[in-house]
């Protein structure tokens, strides 16, 4: 009988932290800043041609830094994957879908090209919401 009693207070407690939650806002898992309304992020994954691993980050760099100056730019972030170091995954976060397409738009072709030229695969995964 003792054990069915903590167990209903531990099961009592479980549903009244579930439900301050839904009331007063869950914290992000991750901790991560929730993302703003209207905002979008593209998701890609690039490989770096063999040999050219050097110029693609160079390229890569040079394209950040540009996307950087463009208006509705909040953030891009690229990283690597650790079992294969060719492969990079890169999310860019925007204030609004047509800030992010102005910006894809205005992006100079002598750097899209340069940067594209150093790689053997790539993969849009789209924008998310």
């Amino acid at each position: 009988m003792k054990r069915i009693g903590i167990n209903v207070l531990r099961a009592g407690a479980m549903g009244a932290w579930l439900l301050v939650a839904v009331v007063g806002g869950m914290p992000a898992v991750s901790g991560a800043e929730t993302v703003r309304e209207g905002e979008v992020t593209e998701v890609m994954t690039y490989v770096a041609a063999p040999g050219k691993e050097k110029a693609f980050d160079e390229a890569r760099a040079a394209m950040f830094s540009f996307l950087k100056t463009q208006p509705g730019f909040v953030s891009v972030t690229g990283r690597q994957d650790l079992k294969d170091l060719k492969v990079h995954v890169d999310l860019s976060v925007w204030a609004t879908r047509a800030q992010y397409t102005a910006a894809s738009a205005a992006l100079p072709e002598k750097l899209r090209s340069a940067f594209m030229g150093t790689v053997s695969e790539w993969k849009y995964f789209g924008l998310t919401q």
